[in-house]
C-alpha cells in the first residue's frame, strides 16, 4: 500500500510538471500542496518503521515452533495411536488409637506403618488391546511405593533356592503386570453356541485370579486390606494363561501354568496349575471359583523330592448388585500345604491348613458419598501363614477377626477420598505384646488418570 501511495504522488507531481497550466494554480497554493505531500511522506515513513518493529520478537521472548503437518507415513504416530495409558497416585495415613501405640497395625500384610503418612502405591500402565477377532497386544503395569515390598518377588533366588543377585524385597519399584497378549480365532467352531469362538492367551507376569481384593487400592472398597488378602492367597503369577467362553458367553474359563505364588523365577522344577470359572447365575450377580495346585517350596527345601510338598488353594467369590445403590460380596478361601517343617522341630510330616470368610457391603448415599463395611475371619490352625511359622510359646487360638468401616467421598470424577475405622481381634495377645484387640484409623486420597 505504501508503494501505491508513493507511486500515486509521483504521477501527480509529474502531471503537474507536464501540464503547468492546468487549474491555473497560484504560487501559494502550489507551496501549500507540496507541504501536505511532505507531511504525508513523513507519516508513511513512520508507519513503515513501526511495522518493522512489530515484526521483530520482544527481547528475551521465546518463539513457538509449529511443526509441519505429519505425513501419512508417520510410523511412530501410527504405532502410538492405539496404545492407552493411565495410572494413579495413592497417599495414606494410618494411626493407632490404643494407649502405648505398640508395634502392630492391622493384621493385613501391607498395613504395617503406624502414625505416619505414606505412599502405598503410584502406578503407570500402558496397554494395547488385541483385536478380539484375532490379533496381538500387550500390557505393562509399573508400580512404585511402599506396598511393592510386600506384593512382589523381584528375582531374588533361582530355581535351586540360591540368591541370584536380584533386587531384594525392600525394592520400591516392580512390574505388577507385564505380558504379551494373543487372541486366536477358532473359525472351525463358528456358529457353535457351546464351544468357544476364540481363545485369549497371555504370557508373562499377571495378577492372580484368587480372592476378591486386588493390589490397586482404588478398586477395593476399604483402605486397609483384609487379612486373607495378605496371607491366604497369592498376588501374581509368571507364566501362561488362556481365557475362553463357553455356552454363548455364559461361562468364562481360565486355564494356566506358571512358576507358582509370586515367583518371577521358579523355585523348583515343577509348575503350578491354575484354573478358574466365572459366570452370572442370576441377573446382577457374579460367581468366580479359582484353584491353584503345585509345589511352592524351593528344590533346596524339597528333601522328599521336587514333586512333593504340593500346595492347594481354592477361592470362591460371589457378588450381587442388589440395587443401583447397594452391592454385596462374599468370599471363602481354603488352602493347605503338605509336608513342611514347623518351628524347626526337624519333622517334615506337618500339614498346614488355612481358611477364611469375608463379607463386604457398600451403599451409595449420593453420587459422591458412599459407605462400605467388611467383616472377616481368618483361621491359621498350624500358624503357618499369618503367624509366619514362628509362633512357639504363644497360647490361644491362632485366629484373626476384623471389622472395618469406611466412608468414601468423590469430590471429582478422578479423585477418591476415604476415612476408615478398624477393629482387629486376635486369638492371643499379639497387639502391643500382650493385647488381643487393636483400634486404628486410616485416611486415603487417590488421584486417577487415563
Amino acid at each position: 500500500m505504501e508503494k501505491m501511495l508513493r507511486g500515486f504522488l509521483g504521477v501527480f507531481l509529474i502531471g503537474m510538471c507536464l501540464f503547468p497550466g492546468v487549474g491555473f494554480a497560484e504560487e501559494g497554493e502550489v507551496a501549500a500542496l507540496k507541504a501536505q505531500i511532505d507531511a504525508l511522506s513523513r507519516k508513511l515513513e513512520a508507519m513503515d518503521s513501526k511495522m518493522m518493529t512489530m515484526e521483530k520478537p520482544a527481547p528475551g521472548a521465546q518463539t513457538t515452533y509449529i511443526p509441519p503437518a505429519p505425513g501419512t507415513d508417520n510410523t511412530l504416530k501410527t504405532a502410538l495411536s492405539d496404545i492407552h495409558m493411565g495410572g494413579y497416585v495413592e497417599t495414606q495415613y494410618t494411626g493407632n488409637l490404643d494407649a502405648g501405640k505398640g508395634t502392630n497395625i492391622g493384621r493385613s500384610l501391607s498395613d504395617k506403618s503406624k502414625d505416619t503418612f505414606s505412599v502405598p502405591g503410584a502406578k503407570i500402565w500402558l496397554e494395547k488391546l488385541a483385536n478380539p477377532e484375532g490379533g496381538a497386544g500387550f500390557r505393562i503395569d509399573m508400580m512404585m511405593g511402599s506396598d511393592t515390598r510386600y506384593f512382589f518377588n523381584n528375582f531374588q533366588t533361582d530355581n535351586l533356592g540360591v540368591a541370584n543377585g536380584g533386587s531384594s524385597g525392600s525394592s520400591s519399584f516392580a512390574f505388577e503386570q507385564a505380558y504379551v497378549q494373543l487372541v486366536m480365532p477358532l473359525t472351525f467352531w463358528a456358529g457353535n453356541n457351546i464351544l468357544p469362538h476364540a481363545v485369549d492367551v497371555k504370557v508373562g507376569r499377571l495378577t492372580t485370579l484368587a480372592g476378591n481384593e486386588v493390589i490397586e487400592g482404588y478398586n477395593n472398597w476399604n483402605i486397609s486390606r483384609s487379612v486373607s488378602f495378605g496371607y491366604a492367597i497369592p498376588f501374581t503369577h509368571t507364566g501362561l494363561r488362556a481365557t475362553y467362553s463357553l455356552f454363548d458367553g455364559f461361562l468364562t474359563v481360565y486355564n494356566g501354568i506358571n512358576n507358582g505364588w509370586d515367583n518371577d523365577i521358579d523355585g523348583n522344577t515343577y509348575k503350578t496349575l491354575e484354573n478358574a470359572v466365572s459366570f452370572s447365575p442370576f441377573k446382577n450377580t457374579k460367581w468366580t471359583t479359582a484353584t491353584y495346585f503345585g509345589p511352592e517350596l524351593t528344590n533346596a527345601a524339597q528333601v522328599d523330592g521336587p514333586n512333593g510338598r504340593k500346595r492347594f488353594l481354592i477361592t470362591n467369590v460371589a457378588s450381587w448388585d442388589v440395587t443401583s445403590k447397594l452391592s454385596l460380596t462374599g468370599e471363602f478361601d481354603y488352602g493347605n500345604q503338605n509336608r513342611f517343617q514347623l518351628n524347626s522341630d526337624g519333622y517334615l510330616d506337618h500339614r498346614a491348613t488355612w481358611y477364611d470368610l469375608a463379607a463386604y457391603a457398600k451403599y451409595k448415599l449420593t453420587d459422591k458419598w458412599a459407605v462400605a463395611y467388611r467383616a472377616e475371619w481368618f483361621d491359621d490352625a498350624q500358624r503357618y501363614r499369618n503367624w509366619t511359622n514362628s509362633a512357639t510359646g504363644l497360647s490361644g487360638t491362632p485366629r484373626d477377626l476384623a471389622n472395618t468401616l469406611t466412608l468414601e467421598y468423590k469430590p471429582y470424577e478422578n479423585m477418591i477420598a476415604r476415612g476408615e475405622y478398624r477393629i482387629d481381634h486376635a486369638g492371643t495377645g499379639v497387639f502391643n505384646t500382650d493385647r488381643r484387640n487393636q483400634n486404628t484409623l486410616g485416611g486415603q486420597l487417590i488421584y486417577l488418570f487415563g
